[in-house]
This record gives C-alpha cells, sequence and structure tokens, in this order.
C-alpha cells in the first residue's frame, strides 16, 4: 500500500516559506482559527466567470482572521483566471501566510487544485491525487496535507481536499485514497477542511468515519452562498485531533459575494 500511495503524490505541488522547526516550548496559543472556504476559482457568481476578485477572496480571509486556512477550486497560471496568477501564492501575499498548492488536473492551460495557508511554519507538505474510475466521465480531485508547527514547538497537521460532485462511486473511492493517505499521519493531530460535495446523512460519510469526524453535530449549510440549502463544506478531526483540540465554535461566516460558498469556521482550544 506504501508504494501505492507514492504513486498518488505528486511532485507539482509548490511550497512557500518552509522552515525548521524552532524552539518555542515557551510560547502558548489558547486557539487556533481554522477556515474550510471554496473560492470557485476567485469568480463572484454575480459577476460571472468573466470577473475575476481574487482581492475579494483575500478580504474575506482577512476579516476573519484564521490560523489555518484550507482552500477548494484554485487555479495556477490558467486562460480562465490569468496565466500570470498563481491563486495561492497570491492570497498568500494577502493574508501575509504561507501556502501550499496541490495540483489535480491541468485546466485552462494551467493547473486547477487546492491549497492551504498556514500563520504557522509549514515544516513539511505533500500532494496527492484522488482517484475516479474513469477520469474522461469524472474529474480526479486533491488533497494538500502540510506539518506546521504551533508556538509551543509541537507539530500538527493540516489538509484541504475537495471531491467529486457526480456520484457516490467516486467519492467512497476518493474517500478510501484518503483514508490510506493520513495513516502516515495518525501520530499527530490533524485537521481537514473539505468540500465534500455531499450532505451530511450521505452513506459514504459512514465509511468516511472511520478515520476523520466531522467538528459538528448539527452541521451549518454552506451552499449556495445567497440562500444556503445544503451542507457541502466539512471540518474534520482524526482521533488524536478529537483527543488535544476542544472545538469551541464551528459556523459559516457571511461572506455571499466572493464565492458560491460559505466560509467555514471552526476554533478550536488545545486542551
Amino acid at each position: 500500500m506504501r508504494s501505492l500511495l507514492l504513486g498518488l503524490a505528486l511532485c507539482s505541488g509548490l511550497l512557500a516559506g518552509a522552515a525548521e522547526p524552532q524552539n518555542l516550548q515557551n510560547t502558548k496559543q489558547e486557539t487556533i482559527r481554522v477556515l474550510s472556504y471554496n473560492i470557485r476559482i476567485a469568480h463572484p457568481p454575480s459577476g460571472g466567470w468573466e470577473l475575476i476578485d481574487l482581492p475579494a477572496i483575500g478580504e474575506a480571509i482577512n476579516r476573519i482572521k484564521p490560523d489555518l486556512v484550507a482552500l477548494q477550486e484554485v487555479d495556477a497560471f490558467t486562460e480562465r483566471s490569468g496565466k500570470t496568477v498563481h491563486q495561492a501564492k497570491e492570497l498568500a501575499q494577502i493574508t501575509g501566510m504561507d501556502y501550499f498548492f496541490a495540483k489535480a488536473v491541468d485546466r485552462s492551460e494551467g493547473d486547477y487544485g487546492v491549497a492551504v495557508l498556514s500563520r504557522f511554519p509549514i515544516v513539511e507538505a505533500q500532494a496527492y491525487r484522488l482517484p475516479v474510475r474513469d477520469s474522461i466521465k469524472t474529474e480526479i480531485r486533491a488533497l494538500a496535507l502540510v506539518k506546521v508547527q504551533l508556538p509551543d514547538g509541537s507539530l500538527m497537521a493540516f489538509g484541504s481536499a475537495h471531491l467529486d460532485h457526480l456520484s457516490d462511486e467516486d467519492r467512497l473511492l476518493q474517500v478510501k485514497t484518503m483514508i490510506n493517505v493520513i495513516d502516515a499521519y495518525q501520530q499527530f493531530p490533524l485537521v481537514i477542511g473539505a468540500d465534500l460535495n455531499m450532505k451530511p446523512d450521505n452513506s459514504v460519510m459512514s465509511d468516511l468515519k472511520e478515520a476523520l469526524v466531522p467538528a459538528c453535530v448539527n452541521c451549518p449549510l454552506t451552499f449556495p452562498a445567497d440562500n444556503p440549502d445544503r451542507t457541502l463544506d466539512y471540518i474534520l478531526l482524526n482521533d488524536q485531533a478529537n483527543d488535544q483540540f476542544e472545538v469551541l465554535d464551528y459556523h459559516t461566516v457571511n461572506e455571499t459575494y466572493a464565492s458560491d460558498h460559505l466560509p467555514l469556521e471552526a476554533i478550536l482550544k488545545k486542551n
């Protein structure tokens, strides 16, 4: 299985701001703010696909002031979003955070995938493709996983994931791939922000919960942003994270312009 996972890992993930672990054991941070945000490649729904407004995404993130951000639907050097624009890198510059981009597929003469932003030093990063049964008919998606150093010197794992929107069969395949991948991270508290493209009562959720559990009970509606009627976005914790963190709050943020998904935030307190 390890050779399979290595085969799924991408060499095309882009990392900025990686740092060596530091001696910060005397520093304590009471809470960690985690954000999951499908940014719709920075094309606001009200403006159509001709309008690009990446600063609106950056401004929304800056208003929320998260420590860790999981981004989905991210472009890099595409015709549709700008051949000179690497969205994750520019959002990192706008927010003053480090970034890591994980490519899923070629799209619009460039790259398309997911990304992570971190206010903490990123000390390790890896990108994985999440397969589908037939990539001609459905879309390969991506998983970005990083290890970050918290202010007390400890490490935690954080990720961003995006699942197929068409079929439970492909979502199940992608979930099983995710579970295999994250097995190597089980010694760390792991938090993943994800657009799972399925509701909480979907049968595939039971398979996912073998390794990752939503940090919500009555999970808030996240899509569409202007009048949400379903939950597609989640913040997920592994057993270590559930043991080490208390979920103080879990809510959507009222930002209806920048994307068709609402930003989703969890506030975690280290036990």
